[in-house]
Formats: C-alpha cells, structure tokens, sequence
C-alpha cells in the first residue's frame, strides 16, 4: 500500500506470511535527500505506541490486514500516515478476502525543472582564461591539467638580469634577476 506524510511519498509493505509491516521512503535521484529509504524495518506494528513500558504490547493488539482502509490514517509509532492507494495485488486480496474495493495508487514522478542558461561572463584579463571557467561550470572548480610532455621537455629556465630605469638616487644601483621557468610558464 501506499501512503504520505506531509506530503512525502511511502511505500508500506505488509507480509501476510507473518503479519509484519516495514515502511520504505521512496527517493527521486537529485532529491536533495539522503538515501535512506527504510522508515521502519520489517516487524509487527503494535496499535498502541507504549514508549518505555516493554511488554505492554500482546500479540492480539497488532495491526491486522482488516484495518487498513483507504482514506483513513495509520499510526505507526506516534507518526500519522494517510493510506492513498495500493498495488494490484493488494486490491485483489482485499476484494476477494474482506470485500473492500481498494483504489490503486500511483507514486508520481516530481517534473524536472529546466536548467537555466549558463551566463559566462567576458575574461577580465586576470590568470587564465581556462581557470576563470572553472568558477563558471563548478562549484568548487577542479585545478587545470598541466601539459605533461612541455613539463618533461623543458625542465629548464632562462634567467634575465634587470635593473630600475628610474632616476632617483636610492634605486640606481639595485639589479634583479627575473628568472622564467619553461616548464609551467612562470
């Protein structure tokens, strides 16, 4: 059978063979939600919730095929569920068993929404126009791969010797080396 809470779509499987109930939360892929679809594990469903009172729960006062009804509400331990439909088999059984006709329910698909159209914004001129990408296309933007063979193949640098062209008296004498590695291009 299928039911809802709050609007959140569930599926109760209910075992005729030993009168057992497990509750499974029915997950869309890109939901937003954790993957955990078992709500309750397969045992027998007490009528009443006794928290902290053990043994209080006899084997005449579980849920029973016969109480189930469509429309109404299922209280499986202090949560309330609204039954909205069931499989075909379920409807047979509760035709032939208890002659209840039982509407069939369908779990809808949520519509997918339209991605909206990636602006990209003109390269200002900052680093690379590749790394400036990544920020458009992800979230947190994967590190460009770096040419392999150029690296292996120039494993050398070329060094510059330069010096201020200014007039002030303290910057004349100062000399630099600018020192340009081919491997990377820096």
């Amino acid at each position: 059978s299928e039911m809802c809470i709050r609007d959140r779509p569930y599926i109760m499987h209910y075992y005729l063979a030993d009168d057992t109930i497990e509750i499974r939360e029915v997950n869309y892929a890109n939901s937003g939600k954790d993957p955990f679809p078992l709500l309750l594990k397969r045992q027998k469903l007490p009528k009443k919730f006794n928290l902290g009172q053990p043994g209080q729960s006899v084997a005449g006062e579980y849920v029973k095929p016969d109480e189930i009804r469509y429309g109404e509400q299922l209280e499986v331990f202090g949560r309330k569920f609204y039954i909205q439909g069931c499989d075909p088999f379920t409807q047979n059984f509760f035709r032939e068993k208890y002659g209840y006709d039982f509407p069939l329910g369908t779990v809808e698909q949520p519509k997918h929404r339209e991605q909206s159209n990636i602006v990209i914004p003109p390269y200002n001129g900052f680093g690379d126009e590749v790394d400036s990408l990544g920020y458009v296309y992800r979230l947190i933007p994967k590190p460009p791969k770096k040419d392999y063979f150029k690296w292996m193949d120039n494993q050398s640098y070329i060094r510059f010797q330069a010096k201020l062209n200014t007039n002030i008296i303290e910057d004349v004498d100062r000399r630099f080396i600018i020192t340009y590695y081919l491997h990377d291009d820096t």
